[in-house]
């Protein structure tokens, strides 16, 4: 499973809705990453940021996150975004072992500037 940061700004229309009918939307986060094979794992708002939500969504891979967010930009919820893609502090270890094995066989152009 792959972990995602998904910075979310709402349509106009999305706050408004959001508004007038006082809606939490992480339960609507958590439905549709539950129905796109994953889990809801921290939902936040941002004050005085580009962005008015934060999500971080555990899905089985990045296409399932797209349809994710090609949904919500179908129903006009979303105008912009941002997927940061995240990593445990122990998948360091897997890219210790895996540099080491794959250096040798890597050929860096020209010469290092000293």
């Amino acid at each position: 499973m792959a972990i995602y940061c998904i910075k979310i700004k709402y349509t106009k229309e999305a706050i408004k809705g959001m508004m007038e009918e006082g809606i939490d939307r992480a339960d609507a986060m958590r439905s549709l990453s539950k129905a796109l094979g994953g889990k809801l794992l921290a939902f936040y708002g941002m004050v005085g940021q580009h962005y008015h939500v934060m999500a971080i969504s555990e899905v089985p891979e990045y296409a399932n996150l797209s349809a994710g967010i090609v949904t919500a930009m179908m129903a006009n919820t979303l105008e912009d975004y941002k997927v940061i893609p995240l990593y445990e502090s122990s998948d360091i270890t897997k890219v210790s072992a895996m540099y080491k094995e794959v250096m040798s066989s890597y050929k860096r152009p020209g010469k290092l500037i000293s």
